[in-house]
């Protein structure tokens, strides 16, 4: 009997030593399970703050090597990307303590770099504006300075043209037969126009008479017109010169006398004869004979 009861009892202690054997094992393996998954969790909070630093740190690079690269462009911009420039430093900073202290607050940190990189945006912004602008004002001094230039160049042609205009001692006359001075129309076999010219104009000159009703004669399909340089045989009429003749020239110190002669192959009109004289195509004065 007291075997019997001595059995039982151990068979009871057995019993609860080893419920309660189990009941530690199972809160053991509980507590290990939720350890792993804080673990895990954790893994995976620092892998994703190492994501959010690195991408941090290469837009702040991307950041100060944007900044490098605009400045010495503009005074202005150099003063915001100066201001820009430590902004972002003081958030680099930021960012060594944060990684240091293991601080979750990259977000904040992020939002506030895009902050920056906006104010970047914009003052970059306004330096194209500026310098559209500078680009307009240019194109228009452009426009001008070539405009400018075009009128000098042709004042300079026609002071050139100044400078060699020809015709000292321009003297026209009409002569009848014998070299006698004439004024009468129908009489005239002969209009003579003599002047000097630069030497250097001397050898392409060409000659249009006008006449009266119109008619022009050219002296490089006119047999009657001739022109001889220094032709120390040409000699006026003795008689007064009449003619209207307009001096337009300035003399030459080394210049070469012209004596011009067309003979009229049938009678004149009475009216105003006109003789443009040119210098291969360039034209250089005019003179003028009225006749009776």
């Amino acid at each position: 009997m007291n075997t019997s009861s001595r059995e039982s009892r151990i068979a009871i202690g057995v019993t609860l030593l080893f419920l309660i054997a189990m009941g530690f094992a199972i809160y053991y393996f509980s507590d290990g399970r939720s350890l792993k998954k804080d673990l895990t969790s954790e893994k995976v909070k620092s892998e994703k703050m190492l994501s959010e630093k690195l991408a941090l740190s290469k837009e702040i690079d991307k950041l100060k090597n944007e900044i490098d690269s605009y400045k010495g462009k503009n005074s202005s911009l150099d003063k915001s990307l100066a201001d820009l420039q430590s902004k972002l430093q003081k958030k680099e900073a930021e960012l060594n303590r944060m990684a240091a202290n293991s601080s979750p607050n990259y977000k904040k940190q992020f939002q506030e770099l895009q902050a920056i990189k906006a104010d970047l945006d914009k003052s970059l912004a306004r330096l194209n504006e500026e310098l559209s602008a500078l680009q307009a004002e240019n194109s228009d001094l452009r426009a001008s300075l070539a405009h400018m230039e075009a009128n000098n160049e042709q004042l300079a042609v026609n002071n050139k043209n100044l400078t060699r205009m020809i015709v000292n001692n321009l003297e026209a006359e009409a002569q009848k037969k014998n070299n006698k001075l004439t004024v009468n129309a129908k009489k005239t076999k002969e209009i003579i126009l003599a002047f000097e010219v630069p030497a250097s104009m001397s050898e392409q000159l060409k000659f249009n008479i006008v006449f009266p009703d119109g008619k022009q004669v050219a002296s490089n399909n006119s047999k009657n017109i001739t022109y001889a340089v220094n032709h120390k045989d040409f000699v006026f009429s003795d008689a007064e010169v009449v003619a209207s003749t307009q001096n337009l020239f300035v003399k030459s110190d080394n210049s070469k006398q012209i004596a011009l002669s067309y003979k009229a192959d049938s009678k004149l009109k009475p009216g105003t004869y006109q003789i443009d004289i040119y210098s291969e195509n360039e034209y250089l004065g005019s003179c003028r004979m009225k006749l009776k």
